[in-house]
């Protein structure tokens, strides 16, 4: 083997270790800090659960109006879910308004809420979250009077829809489903769940994680949550899927695994579509490239070209 060669692979090790060990320093930095009588078990609190250590009084006008009618030219509406450790004001600053403007009615939640740790959502079990979701879907419809809605999910919530399809009271209720840099098959976490298994260490320490984020480890690739999320197919009957993922993402990883190759699904990399867009995982919902691509997703009629001038659009 040349010099070249093994400096390379000591590098790439290298880089690994380091990210598996600043791994760890956060997961032992943020456990210091959660209040010691978290629960032990998965607690379900009420969906929207406030939180006052988190919460603050944005408002977008539009969003969660429980009054508002579906239009004949968007009949359905818009339920955003949004991903691990953020919360429905993740939504706020492009996706809700937008939608708003476009003439959906949209609500979005805030879901996963554990109890002792403060700040974060979408930490919960992921069964458990699937719940809430579709217990507010149910809200949704309801007070719309509609009998299905469109789901546009990021990361964890590309796939809580689709539990409740399958396993809870969910079937025939979503038409369309969009996810973005979906969770769709678990993630390897850039290689450290990986390493982690390799030296032994997953295991050990995921009573520690469990402290702050119960969901945590359903979301590793080949979890028994997976498992059993994608038994059989990892689509639901009936719902049109859409996928969008970027190269960049460095917490679903691979990338590819937000894909999925069933028929008549809709399998999108955001680069291939603007080269000149970098975003990462948690910046997705920022980009106006990946805007107007969901935009499509849900009005393919009046579908407008998804590229990189789709950053000068105005919403």
């Amino acid at each position: 083997m040349s010099r070249s060669h093994t400096i390379s692979r000591r590098t790439t090790a290298g880089s690994l270790l380091v990210l598996f060990f600043t791994w760890l320093s956060l997961v032992s930095f943020s456990a210091f800090f959660v209040v010691t009588d978290a629960a032990p078990a998965s607690v379900r609190l009420p969906y929207n659960a406030p939180n006052p250590k988190r919460d603050k009084p944005t408002v977008v006008a539009g969003l969660n109006n429980f009054k508002c009618v579906p239009s004949k030219a968007h009949p359905r509406p818009v339920v955003l879910v949004h991903s691990t450790l953020l919360t429905e004001e993740s939504w706020h600053p492009l996706f809700a308004p937008a939608l708003v403007k476009q003439g959906y009615c949209v609500f979005a939640l805030t879901y996963g809420r554990q109890a002792g740790v403060p700040f974060f959502a979408g930490i919960n079990r992921l069964e458990s979250s699937a719940h809430e979701v579709g217990d507010y879907i149910n809200s949704v419809l309801k007070a719309t009077n509609t009998s299905q809605v469109d789901i546009v999910g990021h990361s964890q919530g590309g796939i809580l829809g689709r539990y409740w399809i399958k396993y809870l009271d969910g079937a025939g209720k979503v038409n369309k489903m969009v996810g973005i840099s979906a969770i769709t098959h678990g993630t390897l976490l850039s290689g450290l769940v990986t390493l982690g298994q390799i030296t032994g260490l997953l295991d050990p320490f995921q009573p520690l994680v469990d402290s702050f984020c119960l969901g945590c480890y359903d979301m590793i690739t080949d979890s028994e949550f997976m498992r059993k999320l994608n038994a059989g197919g990892d689509t639901s009957p009936g719902v049109t899927h859409s996928y969008i993922a970027t190269k960049y993402d460095e917490v679903v990883t691979p990338y590819q695994s937000t894909f999925t190759y069933a028929p008549k699904v809709t399998n999108q990399l955001v680069q291939d579509l603007c080269k000149l867009s970098f975003p990462e995982h948690l910046l997705m919902i920022s980009s106006k490239v990946v805007m107007r691509w969901v935009l499509n997703q849900l009005d393919p009629d009046n579908a407008k070209t998804a590229n990189c001038l789709s950053a000068l659009d105005w919403y």
